[in-house]
């Protein structure tokens, strides 16, 4: 065998397959490299390894990069790529994590590159690299740098003669590449030529972690492993110390996942690597820190609060003990630490994020964080918008969202309730339900409230009920309303609070009587919005909340002609949304008015007068394109195309259903966006668009069969 594969130090080859590989029509012998990562058990990466290896094939590229933070798993997709890819004459690795001198690093590759080795003797150190150089003008040489990082200094600059090296590599015209791994960018890599980088900013998916463990010894089902690659955001440095500790501790047959429960962080579970013993995957991140100078360190402890993408105008006013520039940030970035986004703010300024790997690692060593959240909350609340535009996308809205974000992780629940009920009207409004969901069901589960929060938080239960209403979780709905109904009614015994609670628990009760219409169960319906009409007008008589109390008596009003349109009884039905009408049209309630304009409507549609039907569908439809209301837009455009289908103009009926399910899509309205492609596929049927008719049938019926948030 040593013959064949012309090893030229041939002593005894025992126990060093790791060091010697054979591929298919080329020899590879990698005597004097360092040794591959250990390649067995790759896993994914697949976009990023065809990445590579079309730069490797294509002849034109001479300096290849992949970075990323420490344990990412660089080292290992670069020697993935660099042991299957040919069509090179020879090959050299060298992982240069203990600072490889260049000359030493020369003559080893000038060995591996198949240069005499008494050639290679008779070359003064001074020379070899000069000679390697020149070397790799002669031929298609691979030449592999892995951990590069080693040789900058902190600040980002070469050390040892490479930076002289790299530049005459550049220079040279030839077909050989230079292939680097590295936790860090040089300063000044943005002038090499004829290079590419990858940035690696994320671990395995879920189900390549869970591959990986297995095929590393932890003994579950795959299935089960999902979660703890999970847990582990799929980085590989983690996975495979978990793996070594479940395997190090426990006999084959119990290395089971659940001995990890002991473990709060298993990011510090600490195990054995090539090179380095007694090593966690926290550790490789805190060696990056060590190199930060202090201000880029108290930047990067600042700016670690934030959960989206920020600018150096936002993370100045975190720091206000220095300046912050987009240099400082860029520098963050050149180290792994920050990613650079290729799209810049709406403003026109450089935007960047911290991965959530690095923001928890962070947070954790920077202790109380407690100021630059506070400083975040007032730079995102002096920046809201105060009013949105009719054609405003939750985007306008980020400023309340991160408000939110911050007030949260302070633990102020009150005032983060404040901020989402500035911005409740929008997003209902606009149909972002999920938002809305999220952000009342952050409080609802992790606020305790106290006595003076208790008002506050009944409202929160009854918004978040009528998300779930809108969403189809009616059960949740009711357990929203009904603890917002007990909060008030309890509240109602104080005298201080008797008339806001009074009309709380009226919306409450109101906001039950919908869920009960929703289910179906009309008489339970009635019930509660009666009682609901009558705290209302109690309300009005007292003169208290002269406003609210009439908004609060249309509304009630609409709610019971829904429930009797349901009913069949169309005439009562009738006079309620008449009422309802007149009271929002007395006290300029937009809104209300196009509800009760579509509520008339569809009780016209259900008596079979069109053209009543459409007087007031299109009145509903011109008010929720002034206030912006996109759902009820959608709604009424879909009930109109539904009244033309009926008068036999299919034509104009596709126009406003097309328009109608366009709306939903765009906001998210999954049982919108299934009504209008149902009433779609009849209005095309009947013009014979049989093809067109059938995809829209099978599109409503395939989100109608997602389970989406509960009963749909």
């Amino acid at each position: 065998m040593v013959e064949k594969i012309g090893v030229l130090n041939q002593g005894t080859v025992e126990h060093q397959t790791n060091i010697i590989t054979i591929h298919e029509a080329e020899k590879a012998r990698l005597i004097y490299s360092d040794p591959l990562p250990e390649l067995r058990y790759f896993q994914g990466r697949q976009e990023q390894l065809g990445q590579l290896n079309t730069w490797l094939q294509e002849g034109t590229t001479a300096i290849i990069g992949v970075r990323g933070e420490g344990g990412i798993g660089k080292s290992t997709l670069v020697g993935k790529a660099f042991a299957d890819c040919p069509g090179f004459a020879s090959k050299f690795w060298a992982d240069v994590r203990t600072g490889t001198n260049l000359s030493a690093l020369a003559r080893r590759a000038l060995l591996e590159l198949d240069v005499p080795i008494d050639q290679v003797q008779a070359i003064e150190d001074k020379d070899l690299p000069q000679r390697l150089l020149r070397h790799l003008q002669m031929g298609r040489y691979l030449l592999a740098i892995d951990n590069m990082e080693s040789l900058l200094t902190p600040e980002g600059e070469w050390q040892g003669g490479y930076a002289d090296f790299l530049r005459d590599f550049q220079q040279l015209g030839s077909q050989s590449v230079l292939l680097l791994a590295s936790r860090e960018y040089p300063a000044k890599y943005f002038g090499w030529r004829q290079s590419e980088w990858l940035l690696l900013d994320e671990g395995l998916s879920p189900e390549e972690g869970a591959a990986l463990l297995g095929a590393l010894g932890v003994e579950n089902d795959p299935a089960a492993l999902v979660p703890l690659a999970q847990r582990l955001q799929g980085n590989p440095l983690a996975l495979t110390l978990v793996a070594g500790w479940l395997c190090n501790e426990y006999r084959p047959g119990n290395r089971w996942v659940s001995h990890l429960e002991q473990f709060d962080n298993l990011f510090q579970l600490r195990g054995d690597r090539p090179y380095e013993t007694d090593i966690s995957a926290e550790d490789v991140l805190v060696w990056s820190l060590e190199r930060l100078p202090e201000p880029l360190r108290h930047l990067l402890n600042q700016a670690s609060v934030f959960q989206n993408e920020f600018t150096a105008e936002m993370a100045a006013a975190l720091v206000l003990e220095q300046p912050v520039t987009d240099a400082d940030l860029r520098d963050l970035d050149r180290r792994s630490l920050l990613q650079e986004l290729s799209q810049p703010s709406a403003a026109g300024h450089l935007q960047f994020r911290l991965q959530p790997r690095i923001r928890e690692f962070v947070q954790r060593q920077a202790g109380d964080l407690t100021t630059a959240h506070e400083r975040a909350i007032a730079y995102f609340w002096s920046h809201r918008r105060q009013e949105f535009g009719p054609n405003d996308t939750q985007d306008a809205a980020k400023e309340y969202l991160e408000t939110f974000y911050h007030q949260v992780q302070l633990g102020r629940f009150n005032d983060a309730a404040i901020v989402v009920g500035k911005c409740d009207i929008f997003f209902s409004l606009r149909g972002y339900y999920a938002t809305l969901a999220d952000l009342y069901g952050q409080l609802y589960r992790q606020w305790r409230p106290t006595q003076a929060e208790n008002l506050t938080f009944a409202a929160v239960c009854g918004n978040l009920g009528i998300v779930y209403n809108s969403r189809g979780q009616y059960q949740q709905a009711i357990e929203c309303h009904q603890r917002s109904l007990a909060i008030k009614r309890e509240m109602s015994v104080q005298e201080a609070f008797l008339l806001e609670s009074r009309h709380g628990e009226a919306n409450s009760l109101s906001n039950l009587g919908n869920v009960y219409h929703s289910l179906g169960e009309y008489h339970q319906a009635i019930k509660y919005h009666q009682q609901s009409l009558a705290i209302m007008r109690e309300i009005g008589v007292r003169k208290a909340f002269p406003q609210e109390s009439r908004r609060g008596e249309a509304s009630s009003l609409g709610n019971l002609g829904n429930v009797y349109q349901s009913l069949g009884q169309y005439q009562q039905a009738l006079e309620y949304q008449q009422q309802s009408l007149t009271i929002a049209r007395e006290i300029g309630d937009r809104q209300g008015e196009a509800d009760s304009l579509g509520s008339l409507g569809n009780v016209y549609d259900s008596l079979g007068q069109d053209q009543q039907t459409i007087k007031y569908h299109q009145q509903w439809l011109a008010i929720a394109r002034e206030i912006g209301d996109r759902k009820g837009e959608a709604n009424s455009l879909g009930s109109l195309g539904n009244v033309y289908r009926s008068l036999g103009q299919s034509q104009q009926a596709i126009q406003y259903l097309q328009q109608a399910l366009a709306i939903a899509q765009e906001i998210g309205d999954r049982q919108g966006e299934a009504t209008s492609l149902f009433n779609l596929g009849g209005a095309l049927a009947s013009v014979d668009q049989k093809w067109e008719a059938r995809q829209a049938y099978e599109s409503a019926r395939t989100l109608y069969q997602v389970p989406r948030y509960g009963t749909f």
